[in-house]
């Protein structure tokens, strides 16, 4: 798995400005709390936490193919990212 940073000076100018995204799961997530998502234009991110227990909660059923609405921050540990927030209106999996 490749792992990628999302720098703030690397943001698309139209971009959202609430942070929110829409992410394909790749793999889903497993008993560890991590997963893999990719965005539209291809990039993978490996997912290591939630911000809390209710996050996780909405991410855990989610299956490969499904897609989901997110915010992604970088982790703390500097290795993987962390969703700080799920949002309705995802996509079905296909």
């Amino acid at each position: 798995m490749t792992l990628t940073e999302r720098g703030a000076a690397e943001t698309a100018a139209d971009a959202n400005p609430t942070g929110v995204e829409s992410y394909r799961v790749v793999d889903p997530m497993d008993e560890t709390r991590r997963m893999t998502v990719r965005d539209s234009d291809g990039t993978e991110y490996t997912v290591v936490g939630t911000a809390d227990a209710r996050t996780s909660r909405r991410l855990v059923d989610r299956a490969p193919g499904a897609t989901v609405r997110m915010e992604l921050s970088p982790a703390p540990s500097g290795t993987g990212y962390v969703v700080g927030r799920v949002r309705p209106g995802s996509l079905p999996s296909l």
